[in-house]
């Protein structure tokens, strides 16, 4: 029986989560603390229900408009709604809401919508990959350039801020790789990258100071950034995404020239559909979804 079949999100979860009240007041500064080692945190009410998320860039944009001395509160704050699964449901289900989400955590609720723990992508990948470690033909060793997503949309280190958002935007990515004029990776702008910069989401974007919108990639991306050469192991990417926590990697050849960028989601995906493709090899039936 494959691993994910006898899993669920309960056996992989992580129990000891950090959260915030609703009811919370605190200086900005100071709950910017509390995400110097964390992106997301839950938001729990009376009796330890949940009642939304707060991010890392949510504080970030209440710091710019606000001030950092300004106290908030953090019902004020919250993401609403918040994704959520019940810690009885499948890992390939809670694959799929993370995967649709484009989200690197769930938080964990119980029947009466106590939240009793989270996942995170990193849980994951690494309880759904032990399904596949010890299959037949050893499908880690599979190259990432089959999963990779193929010619990805690039701009240069010239390009503006303005320019990357309407990419993002209009091609409904989250990572855009900078390549220079011979199509080497020198960089990478995630949607995270913008927000910091332009804050709020995609639609106030366009409202965004002219002189932030004219900064150039190569002062706001990540340069360098951690890539894997044509032919690399999914395996290889595996644990890039898991002791790195990114959220995508770009793929290049021997000249370091950009060939595509594998995500998470593609990650996930492949771990979710694979045991499906894999009986239908053997003359059975895909498992149904729960």
């Amino acid at each position: 029986m494959p691993l994910t079949s006898r899993l669920c999100v309960r056996d992989v979860m992580s129990q000891k989560v950090s959260t915030l009240h609703a009811s919370e007041a605190l200086p900005l500064e100071e709950l910017l603390k509390k995400f110097r080692h964390v992106r997301h945190l839950p938001v729990v009410g009376a009796n330890s229900r949940l009642v939304g998320m707060v991010t890392r860039m949510d504080v970030l944009e209440e710091a710019l408009l606000l001030g950092r001395e300004r106290w908030v509160r953090v019902r004020d704050l919250l993401s609403c709604p918040v994704e959520k699964i019940p810690e009885n449901e499948s890992l390939s289900v809670a694959a799929r809401a993370m995967r649709k989400a484009q989200v690197h955590s769930l938080p964990v609720v119980d029947a009466s919508g106590h939240m009793v723990g989270i996942l995170t992508d990193g849980d994951l990948l690494a309880a759904m990959a032990g399904e596949h470690l010890s299959a037949p033909g050893d499908p880690w060793e599979l190259p990432v350039d089959t999963l990779m997503t193929h010619e990805p949309y690039t701009l240069g280190p010239d390009a503006t801020l303005e320019e990357a958002a309407g990419v993002l935007i209009d091609a409904d990515v989250r990572h855009l790789p900078v390549v220079d004029e011979d199509e080497r990776l020198v960089g990478i702008l995630s949607e995270r990258d913008l927000r910091e910069r332009l804050g709020g989401g995609a639609r106030e974007w366009p409202r965004a100071a002219r002189e932030a919108l004219d900064v150039r990639l190569g002062e706001a991306m990540t340069p360098d950034p951690l890539s894997l050469r044509s032919g690399a192991p999914v395996a290889q990417a595996l644990e890039i995404f898991t002791d790195e926590r990114i959220g995508a990697i770009p793929v290049v050849d021997e000249e370091e020239r950009l060939l595509g960028i594998l995500s998470y989601i593609d990650l996930l995906r492949w771990l979710r559909e694979r045991p499906g493709e894999a009986r239908k090899q053997e003359g059975g039936e895909p498992p149904s979804p729960h």
